[in-house]
């Protein structure tokens, strides 16, 4: 499991890099303490979407696009995406000549680890360790990516923390799957700030430090309690990949429908339409799946019924990956089940008065899960060759 160890030291080695990400938070708090707003920026959609209108995020991110018009007192989250130099070069202008403040995201080496004076710059790098990128044809951004979406909720979390030591609490999403949660969301939709809180001010790095320590938990149960069952999957994928077959994926949430053809990716999976609720169309099923085939779901709670009924039908296999909502999910079962361990709810770090927890775990785990199965096709493709 070299993908995820790598991974895990990635995590771990963030710890030391908190008091970076407190000052970059407390700059951009100043901002919107100020009435400026906060935007996310990144050559492609990946970075950006993990952060946008997303369980335990702000409410007060917006996207940025090309239309977008920025002033002096805004700030930008821009992130590395494994885009081509002269793209990610281009956008990072672009945004320099708005006078905002910009808060770059990426790997020691990347254009936005030179920031123009008075922007921000935290390093995602993360040790490359040749058993981990091997897979991948030695390509960095299955695990720098992830590095980036750590970043970015660590530095989420000091944001908060510095606006509540001035008396500032931000409007956070609550996961709109959990039971009354578009309506709890709704009543806070109309300003970035709750008007009334009990949120005391929270020291520098308690929030990101806690987030990276949940997340580091959450890497290390998938390490040691689904290690034999990536493996499992990763062997049964490439037993139907040497047969002639298809693995078709399903990816559910923001970032990981982005990972299908990423950098590094090879083209072991096909793309399902992406998903616009918890489960991919049955005609799309019914039209694409053919006897010995692979249907890859990489979900988020509950397990699409409908669609499994489909591939059994077509005579394909089935593997799930959801975390469940704590009821018993209905049959027909799949063959090969990987649990990935973040909670239901999604958000991990509890704010002292909050009503919800904030700051996502799925988006990061989704995508871990992704690359280190990956890695395993990879593997046993090798040893059958």
């Amino acid at each position: 499991m070299g993908y995820l160890e790598a991974l895990l030291a990635g995590v771990e080695g963030l710890g030391e890099r908190l008091p970076a990400v407190s000052d970059a938070a407390g700059r951009i708090a100043a901002r919107l303490e100020a009435g400026g707003r906060l935007f996310l920026a990144s050559v492609r959609p990946d970075f950006t979407s993990e952060g946008y209108t997303r369980s335990g995020g702000l409410m007060l991110a917006e996207e940025w696009t090309p239309e977008t018009v920025l002033s002096p007192g805004d700030a930008v989250i821009l992130g590395w995406s494994g885009a081509p130099l002269e793209r990610e070069l281009e956008l990072q202008q672009q945004l320099r000549s708005s006078g905002a403040l910009v808060a770059a995201i990426g790997p020691a080496g990347w254009p936005g680890a030179d920031p123009r004076p008075g922007d921000l710059f935290l390093d995602s790098s993360v040790p490359l360790r040749e058993e981990a990128t091997a897979p991948f044809g030695g390509e960095a951004y299955p695990l720098t990516s992830l590095q980036n979406l750590l970043l970015l909720w660590g530095l989420t979390g000091e944001i908060v923390a510095a606006l509540t030591r001035v008396g500032r609490m931000p409007a956070m999403y609550e996961s709109v799957l959990v039971p009354g949660a578009r309506e709890r969301n709704a009543r806070f939709a109309d300003s970035p700030f709750h008007q009334t809180h009990r949120v005391p001010a929270i020291p520098a790095g308690r929030l990101g430090g806690d987030y990276l320590e949940r997340m580091a938990a959450i890497l290390r149960a998938l390490i040691e309690e689904e290690a034999a069952a990536v493996e499992a999957v990763g062997e049964v994928c490439a037993e139907v990949l040497e047969a002639g077959g298809r693995i078709h994926a399903g990816l559910i949430s923001h970032f990981p429908m982005y990972q299908l053809g990423a950098p590094g990716d090879p083209p072991y999976m096909r793309p399902l339409e992406r998903l616009r609720g918890e489960s991919p169309r049955v005609a799309e099923l019914e039209e694409k799946l053919r006897p010995g085939d692979l249907f890859f779901f990489l979900g988020y709670y509950r397990r699409p019924v409908e669609a499994y009924a489909a591939a059994r039908r077509a005579g394909a296999r089935i593997v799930e990956v959801i975390t469940g909502d704590g009821t018993d999910n209905p049959p027909p079962a799949p063959d090969h089940v990987i649990r990935p361990k973040w909670p239901f709810g999604d958000a991990v770090t509890p704010v002292p008065g909050y009503d919800v927890e904030i700051l996502p775990s799925s988006g990061i785990v989704q995508a871990a899960v992704y690359w280190a199965v990956v890695a395993s096709i990879g593997r046993a493709r090798a040893r059958g060759g």
